[in-house]
């Protein structure tokens, strides 16, 4: 019986650890109409840094490239949202090209990260 609850214990956390996406560090943006997403399935991670330096989950990529990786992973999983991760400096017409390559990939569902404020 023991050997079972530690073949059990050894699986998950194998695949848990699997599951984990390393994060580019960002300074994000702080809104004071922040809303926490119900719904965290189906994600796909787009960061772009203070340099203009943009990841897709923790890839570098570049900018013209988005579109095809935003059609990809449609591919894999149609009910796929993007959630853009831009730092604050970033200006907002960089960011926009983002949600532009995002719906020219065919996922019009962008989630834009921000705190929320303590106000």
């Amino acid at each position: 019986m023991i050997d079972i609850v530690f073949l059990l214990i050894v699986f998950f956390m194998t695949v848990a650890k699997m599951q984990v996406q390393e994060r580019v560090e960002i300074d994000v943006p702080i809104a004071a109409n922040a809303v926490i997403p119900e719904d965290r399935s189906s994600r796909v991670v787009v960061t772009i840094q203070n340099d203009g330096s943009l990841f897709f989950g923790s890839q570098p990529i570049a900018v013209q490239d988005m579109t095809a990786y935003v059609q990809q992973a449609r591919e894999d999983s149609p009910r796929i949202k993007v959630y853009i991760r831009a730092d604050a400096r970033v200006p907002f017409k960089e960011v926009r090209k983002l949600f532009a390559a995002a719906a020219a990939g065919g996922v019009p569902n962008v989630i834009f990260a921000s705190f929320q404020s303590d106000k």
